[in-house]
């Protein structure tokens, strides 16, 4: 197969629309990211732990914090590969366009 079979997934409006929602998917993911492993109170609720107040144990809740915190850059790290693809599909059907 040669590449120009391959290249064209999406067209310039669907790249440009890709490109915008994975900047702010980034950029929310990785504050969240940070809030997480700052151990933000607010986020608490988002730990899910089920525990009685005999069970509790602060070590569980901040690995579920960092657990948190890392899931949420891992969805960043996607959001980068996803906005790159997106741009390369932008350049690649402005330059077929010309």
């Amino acid at each position: 197969m040669s590449l120009s079979r391959i290249c064209p997934l999406c067209g310039p409006k669907c790249s440009i629309c890709c490109m915008v929602i994975s900047a702010w998917g980034v950029v929310f993911m990785a504050v969240l990211g940070i809030a997480f492993y700052t151990q933000t109170a607010l986020l608490y609720q988002d730990l899910h732990i089920q525990a009685t107040v005999a069970d509790f144990n602060l070590a569980d809740v901040a690995e579920r914090y960092r657990s948190s915190a890392f899931n949420c850059w891992i969805a960043a790290g996607g959001y980068v590969l996803t906005l790159i693809i997106a741009f390369w599909q932008n350049r690649w059907s402005n330059t077929v366009a010309l």
